[in-house]
């Protein structure tokens, strides 16, 4: 009884290790999309100041 509670025990701290691995990949890649995001909106923020100044300079009259 003694032995099947033991190979029990050691079978579902196999599982659960097995778990918590897959947990911490998924957790990894989790933190790897959201500085992407956050890299991507600072590019954004970026194209949108640059092409505000665009649009300025395309209406600024030219003087000669």
């Amino acid at each position: 009884m003694l032995k099947e509670q033991v190979e029990a025990l050691l079978q579902e701290n196999i599982i659960l290790k097995w778990a918590v691995g897959i947990q911490h990949e998924r957790q990894k890649e989790s933190e790897e999309r959201n500085q992407e995001l956050q890299h991507l909106k600072r590019m954004v923020t970026q194209y949108q100041k640059q092409l505000r100044t665009l649009e300025v300079e395309a209406h600024k009259p030219e003087i000669f």
